[in-house]
C-alpha cells in the first residue's frame, strides 16, 4: 500500500514538470525586430504609420514607403502581380520591386544596402531610398530613435521646381548626352521560365544597328550583342525572383533607355 501511495505522489509531482516542458519548448521565438520604437519626422512634423510602424531589422532602419512619400507630395501606387512600387511626382518616376537590392529613378540604377521588404502587408525600404529616390535630405538623431526628412538645399531634387536662371550671367555650354530613339520599343519582349530556385531569362528585340547595347538585371550589367539587321537575343540563367530590367543603347555620344518587366512561366514550386 505505501509502495502505490509513493508511486501516486511521484507521478503528480512530475505533472507540472512536464507540462513546464513541454510549453518551453514549443514557445515561439521572437524576431530580433524592434518595432513601435523609431520615428519619423518631416521638417520637424512627425509622420503617422496607422497600421506599420518603422522597424530596426538586422541594425537597418526600414520604413513604410507610403506614409512617407503620400507626405512629401508623391503619388503612389502598388501592383500586386509584380510586386513593384511606383512613386510619380511630376515629370520624376522611381520604381522598385520587393525582395531586389535596386531601384530605378527616371531610368537610372540606384542600390540599394538592403532590398525592400513586405512587412504587414506594408512595403518598408531602408533609409537610404528616401536620400537617394526621393532626393531629400535624412539624418538620424539616435537619441531620439527618430528618422529627420529635411528638404534638400539641392534646387534640382525630386518634386522641386528649377530656380530660375540669372539672364545676368553668360550661359555655359552643358554638353548632356542626346536622348533619341535607338531602341524600337515595341519590339522588346522579356521572358522569364522559374525552375525550382533557378530563373531562364530572355530579352529580345530590335535597337539601332550601329548602336551598342547592355542590359542591367538588379545591380548587374551585361553587354548584349547586336545583329547586323539590329535584332538581338540575350539569355542568362541566375537566381529565380528578377522581375525587371533595364535596357540602355548608346551611338555617337546619344543615348536611349527603356524599362520592362519579364513575363514568368513557373515550372516548378
Amino acid at each position: 500500500m505505501l509502495k502505490k501511495v509513493t508511486s501516486l505522489l511521484l507521478a503528480i509531482a512530475l505533472v507540472p514538470m512536464a507540462a513546464f516542458s513541454a510549453a518551453a519548448a514549443t514557445a515561439p521565438v521572437v524576431p530580433k525586430t524592434v518595432q513601435n520604437a523609431v520615428k519619423v519626422e518631416y521638417n520637424k512634423k512627425q509622420i503617422a504609420f496607422p497600421d506599420q510602424a518603422p522597424i530596426i531589422s538586422q541594425g537597418r532602419t526600414l520604413v513604410p514607403i507610403r506614409p512617407i512619400a503620400e507626405s512629401l507630395g508623391f503619388e503612389v501606387k502598388w501592383n500586386e502581380q509584380t510586386r513593384t512600387v511606383t512613386i510619380n511626382k511630376g515629370k520624376d518616376n522611381i520604381r522598385l520591386v520587393v525582395t531586389q537590392k535596386i531601384a530605378n529613378k527616371n531610368g537610372q540604377t540606384i542600390n540599394l544596402d538592403v532590398p525592400a521588404q513586405i512587412v504587414n502587408k506594408r512595403t518598408v525600404v531602408p533609409v537610404r531610398f528616401i536620400a537617394e529616390a526621393l532626393s531629400y535630405k535624412v539624418e538620424w538623431d539616435p537619441k531620439t530613435q527618430t528618422v529627420l526628412i529635411a528638404d534638400n538645399v539641392n534646387p534640382n531634387q525630386v518634386g522641386q521646381q528649377e530656380k530660375p536662371k540669372d539672364t545676368t550671367k553668360p550661359a555655359t555650354d552643358e554638353k548632356k548626352p542626346e536622348q533619341v530613339a535607338l531602341i524600337d520599343k515595341e519590339s522588346i519582349e522579356g521572358k522569364t521560365v522559374n525552375v525550382l530556385t533557378i530563373g531562364l531569362y530572355g530579352v529580345t528585340g530590335k535597337v539601332d544597328p550601329q548602336a551598342s547595347l547592355v542590359i542591367v538585371m538588379e545591380d548587374q550589367t551585361y553587354e548584349v550583342d547586336v545583329n547586323s539587321d539590329g535584332t538581338f537575343n540575350f539569355e542568362m540563367h541566375t537566381n529565380d525572383g528578377i522581375r525587371t530590367f533595364t535596357l540602355k543603347a548608346e551611338k555617337a555620344g546619344k543615348k536611349d533607355v527603356y524599362e520592362g518587366e519579364f513575363i514568368s512561366n513557373n515550372l516548378g514550386a
